[in-house]
């Protein structure tokens, strides 16, 4: 009786065990993980809540994975937001984005880009390609409210002054990061892509002579500069 009792105890205890086991939280790694995994299968919605999660953890250790997650999840998420009548959501996505990336800077415990080295860490280079890419795309938003608006010069200056980041950040990106870097989780993001964002932000700006220099370092480049000016060149891409 007294064994039988005891076996009962036993299977009470291990059960309580397994059950406090199960619900306690997941390390923040894990959420980001499975972000990643959503963020990868366009579920934009589940990704940003499973990075958001990270931040209800009194430890900030992974904060800064986190906010980089939520910040290229809303970059993607605004891409599907398509029309003019919800440009005030597609916007909105974008400036959020920037808010996270600063987050993630304000978080990070090493310097990024790292001072007198070339070797950045994935990290590090998501986070300024992300902005890059954040960057380049409000300028591009800034420059259609230009010429559909109005020509109203508040949206030219905005044009301007996204143009200028996204130069200055990729300016960093490229002369102190790994030039083979491909954004792990899209294959299409590469310092290729970059340099060709960095060719259609010189466009914007009127430095046809910058545009063509940077097309010039794009490996494989699918267009011939010999007889195409730069314009019809980034046009053939189709990438915007």
């Amino acid at each position: 009786m007294i064994k039988k009792i005891f076996i009962v105890f036993f299977f009470i205890f291990m059960g309580c065990d397994q059950l406090i086991e199960k619900t306690s939280p997941l390390d923040g790694i894990y959420y980001i993980v499975d972000g990643w995994e959503k963020f990868e299968a366009e579920d934009y919605n589940r990704a940003h809540d499973l990075f958001s999660t990270v931040l209800l953890n009194n430890s900030t250790q992974y904060f800064t994975e986190a906010y980089v997650g939520l910040a290229w999840n809303s970059i993607y998420k605004a891409n599907t937001i398509q029309g003019a009548s919800n440009s005030s959501d597609r916007e909105y996505q974008r400036d959020i984005s920037n808010q996270y990336f600063n987050l993630a800077i304000e978080y990070n415990n090493e310097t990024c880009p790292p001072e007198n080295s070339d070797d950045c860490s994935v990290l590090c280079q998501n986070l300024l390609t992300g902005r890059v890419y954040n960057s380049s795309y409000q300028a591009l938003e800034a420059s259609r409210k230009f010429y559909d608006y109005g020509l109203d010069s508040i949206n030219l200056l905005d044009m301007v002054d996204y143009s200028n980041e996204t130069i200055n950040i990729s300016d960093t990106l490229l002369n102190q990061c790994n030039s083979e870097y491909i954004f792990d989780h899209d294959e299409v993001v590469t310092f290729n892509r970059i340099r060709i964002l960095r060719a259609q932000t010189f466009i914007r700006l009127g430095d046809f002579e910058s545009a063509q220099a940077e097309l010039i370092l794009v490996d494989g480049l699918e267009c011939g500069l010999s007889t195409q000016t730069v314009i019809e060149c980034l046009n053939s891409l189709d990438i915007e």
